[in-house]
């Protein structure tokens, strides 16, 4: 199947928080990627970081810019601008449009017709 989800993401003030938090709680790895972002292991990866288990997801923590922010899934797909004209013609709303993620790929965020806020992912192209 396409368009999985492949990750999340979850909003955080406090890095070594949520670090020790969901280390101690859940046994997630955590690996900081800086004062911006934390990468979240809840499974085994390979050496491409994806995950080796069946139906296994990683993420990772972002900082936090507001109160009203909350956790999102990640849905992979081949091409965020077709994705984003499907969705606006299925009653959705692009939230954040396409921008790029250093050299990984690309993202995007969008709403549902209820009001939930996903994102989409783009692997950069090799």
């Amino acid at each position: 199947m396409q368009n999985k989800i492949v990750g999340f993401e979850i909003p955080a003030s406090d890095f070594q928080k949520v670090s020790e938090f969901y280390g101690t709680v859940f046994d997630w790895k955590i690996k900081s990627c800086g004062d911006q972002s934390a990468m979240a292991y809840t499974t085994a990866v390979e050496k491409d970081e994806n995950p080796t288990e069946l139906g296994g997801i990683n993420g990772g923590f972002y900082k936090r810019q507001s109160g009203d922010e909350s956790p999102s899934l990640i849905v992979e797909t081949e091409s965020i601008d077709k994705t984003l004209k499907a969705i606006e013609a299925g009653g959705g709303k692009v939230i954040t449009p396409k921008h790029s993620v250093d050299e990984c790929g690309f993202m995007a965020d969008f709403a549902d017709p209820e009001g939930n806020v996903l994102s989409l992912w783009q692997r950069q192209a090799t």
